[in-house]
This record gives C-alpha cells, sequence and structure tokens, in this order.
C-alpha cells in the first residue's frame, strides 16, 4: 500500500545529504501550473523527481518541544476539576455573531466553556477592534473555573479565503500561484507573515494550509485554493508553510484530509462522492498528508466526501474506519482532529445533528467545528445527553478534551504545570 511512499523516503535518504540539491529540486520538481485541467489530473508521476523535490524539506528542525511527564499529571487534575459539561464544551469550536463580545458569544465562553472560537469577516471591524474583541474573549474564558483559554482560530489561507480584509494586514494571491516562484521559502515566508500578523489581532490557530490536490476546476470548493496538482510538490510547500507558522508561534491545521481536490462536488450543498481505494489514495492523496504528519503537524481538519471503497456507510469526519483506522493508525497521526463545519449540506442532508455528533465522537474527532445554523450550546446539551443515555462512552470525551488541553498547554491557554520538586 504505501510502496510510493517507502520509495520515495528511500530517495531523499539518498539525495538529502547534499546542499546543492536544494535549489534543483525546486527547479525541476514544482512543475508549471498545468495548462488545462486535464493535463494536471493526467500527467505521470516521476518518483525520482518527487525524492529530490521533498528532500528540500529535511534540513531544518521541527522544533517541537519535548512536554515535561509532569504535564501529563496536570491534565489529570484538570480533567478530574471540571464537569461532564465543561468538558463536552472543551470539544467544540464556534462562529459567533457581532464586533464585540456581546450576550451571545459570552454565553458561549462562560455557559458552554467552548474550546474555540472561530473569527469571520463579520467580526472584523479595524486592527484595534479585533485585539480588543480576542482580549475579552480571552478574559471571560479565563474568568472560569477552571480557567482555560479559548483557540481563536480564522480562515486565513490567502487569496478568495482571507477573513482578515484590513488595509494594514498582507494580502497574499490564492495558494495555488505559490508554486510558480520555484522556492518553498517563499511559502514558509507566507505562513509566518500571516501567522504573525493573526497573533498580534489576538488570533492563535489559522485553518491553514490546504493540501487538497488541484485535480478539478472546483472554483467553489478547491481550485486555486490548492498549492498545485503535483502531490509531492504540494508536500513539499505544506511543510514549509508549517514550519514557518512554528516559527510564528501560531497553530495550523492542514485540510481537507484525506483530499477534497478530485470532486467537483460542492460539500456545502451535497455529499461529494470519491470513488478511490486506499491504494489510489496513497499514490496521490495522501502523500502531502503523509508528509505534514512527519513533520509533527498539530492539527488535522476533515472533509465532508464519502469514499465508498473505504467505508460505504459513513463520510470520511463520521468514519471511524477512515479516522482512527486510516489517519491515527496507518499514517501515524497523534495530534487534534479538527471537523470541517458540521453545519454544511453534506453532513446535514444525509444525518441529524445528534447522528453527526455521536458518529464524529465514536470516529476519533476531538473538535467539533459548527459556524452555521446549529446552536452549540443545544450541541452540547444534545452530548450530554448521549453520555448519560450510555450512547457515548465518557471515555471518548476524555480522549478528545486531553488532545485540546495538550495544544492548548503548548501555546499558553493553560496555566503552566508545577515545577518538579528537586532532590
Amino acid at each position: 500500500m504505501r510502496t510510493l511512499v517507502a520509495v520515495t523516503a528511500l530517495l531523499i535518504l539518498l539525495v538529502s545529504c547534499q546542499t546543492d540539491r536544494r535549489a534543483r529540486s525546486v527547479r525541476d520538481g514544482a512543475a508549471a501550473p498545468p495548462d488545462t485541467v486535464a493535463e494536471a489530473s493526467l500527467a505521470p508521476l516521476d518518483p525520482e523527481a518527487a525524492g529530490e523535490a521533498i528532500a528540500a524539506v529535511l534540513p531544518f528542525p521541527t522544533e517541537v518541544p519535548t512536554l515535561r511527564p509532569a504535564l501529563e499529571v496536570q491534565l489529570d487534575a484538570l480533567l478530574e476539576a471540571m464537569t461532564l459539561r465543561q468538558r463536552i464544551g472543551q470539544r467544540f469550536m464556534t462562529a459567533f455573531p457581532g464586533q464585540r463580545p456581546g450576550e451571545r458569544v459570552l454565553k458561549l465562553v462562560r455557559e458552554g466553556q467552548v474550546g474555540g472560537l472561530l473569527v469571520t469577516r463579520g467580526n472584523v471591524q479595524s486592527r484595534e477592534q479585533i485585539k480588543a474583541l480576542t482580549a475579552a474573549l480571552q478574559a471571560a474564558a479565563r474568568e472560569n473555573l477552571p480557567a482555560i483559554g479559548l483557540f481563536v482560530a480564522v480562515d486565513q489561507e490567502g487569496g478568495r479565503v482571507s477573513r482578515l480584509e484590513l488595509d494594514n494586514v498582507t494580502r497574499f494571491a490564492a495558494p495555488h500561484y505559490w508554486s510558480e516562484y520555484r522556492d518553498p521559502r517563499y511559502v514558509e515566508s507566507v505562513a509566518y507573515i500571516a501567522g504573525k500578523e493573526a497573533l498580534a489581532l489576538g488570533l492563535n490557530m489559522n485553518l491553514a494550509p490546504v493540501l487538497d490536490l488541484y485535480g478539478l476546476a472546483d472554483n467553489s470548493v478547491i481550485g486555486d485554493r490548492s498549492m498545485g496538482p503535483n502531490p509531492f510538490v504540494v508536500a513539499e510547500q505544506g511543510v514549509f508553510y508549517l514550519h514557518g507558522a512554528r516559527r510564528a508561534g501560531i497553530a495550523a491545521v492542514v485540510k481537507h484530509f484525506p483530499g477534497h481536490g478530485t470532486t467537483a462536488v460542492d460539500s456545502h450543498r451535497e455529499l461529494p462522492v470519491v470513488d478511490a481505494d486506499e491504494e489510489q489514495l496513497w499514490q496521490r492523496d495522501l502523500i502531502p498528508f503523509q508528509l505534514a504528519i512527519d513533520h509533527d503537524v498539530e492539527a488535522v481538519m476533515t472533509a465532508h466526501l464519502l469514499l465508498p471503497k473505504l467505508d460505504p456507510e459513513y463520510p470520511v469526519t463520521l468514519s471511524e474506519v477512515i479516522i482512527r483506522g486510516l489517519l491515527r493508525e496507518r499514517l501515524g497521526f497523534k495530534g487534534l482532529v479538527i471537523t470541517d463545519d458540521i453545519d454544511m449540506g453534506a453532513l446535514r442532508k444525509n444525518f441529524t445533528p445528534r447522528q453527526i455528533l455521536m458518529y464524529s465522537i465514536r470516529a476519533g474527532v476531538d473538535l467539533i467545528l459548527c459556524t452555521g445554523g446549529l446552536d452549540a450550546l443545544q450541541l452540547i446539551g444534545e452530548v450530554e445527553s448521549l453520555v448519560e443515555g450510555g450512547a457515548l462512552p465518557e471515555e471518548l470525551i476524555d480522549e478528545g478534551v486531553r488532545r485540546i488541553l495538550r495544544l492548548k498547554f503548548k501555546y499558553g491557554l493553560l496555566p503552566a504545570p508545577p515545577e518538579e520538586e528537586q532532590p
């Protein structure tokens, strides 16, 4: 199944020690944007060129700090101090109306104790306004007992998906055009600048980069949001993006696992069906995600797709076969799994909110994103009733909360654990 990845890895080892390969890999490996979509989707892959292309990502360290054993003790104590409803609240990220901390959003923070909030265009008026808003929301979260900070996320991909539309925030071209520079350091710089600018506004998570391949001209979903049709070039640029975000100090979320680029169906409206088996996924769509995982990506967002050859019953977001089996076990991902918006038509037209919640948590999702017509407080209550009724084990709730809290600790959203006593 993973033959192509193994071959590529061998090629990487053979070439990574030669420093002059970096420039050549970018020049030769990053193919120019195709003249047609058909050319992009049918072009054969050259494993040797692919190996050279990805070799460029290896020299820099991942710089992921080793967490102290005391952290796990702290997390145990924190989980013990939290009520069931508080723990369930941490499992949700939601959008909210308004440009000031109004009653509704404060209720989400204080009563729901949600794990995160998503800032959209409607929340943004000016730099000072958004800084005041995020500071007020974090202050409200710190008043809770226990005091746990919020993930405050934004979709700042570049191109048409740029939520911070302010005169003094950098506006980047769509990711599809980044490969024209033949320089992954450009992508690293984009991530660093976007991350620094978001952090200055009180945001600590960016729902980017997009690792979907440019397989079809689906301008409503992926299209120029993709960094290109070649999985090895996208993998290279994706890892450099992660490095830039890490240097900036912002959490990056790669999306949309396991790849949304080969469907022209808009999952905001309908459920796309991708007729690919796992071997085919390993040959193309999974390559950027595997390299991101190998370079310690912290969070992965799922796509609302049906892959009937892997799971004929449940879409990716609700599939234990795909999330626990493929993503966790075979790709080796240990970090945070975030859903795409569960209010999208791909799920809502086929499942009830109660089913979406139950199946996604069973599947191994950690953080549930809801941005549309679904009320997060009602969803928290729904999960609470599922646990109390025995449909969801409480251990599954804690499994996701623990991953959320680990990442929050890394970004300064939990109190530091006490220093270990010296003998």
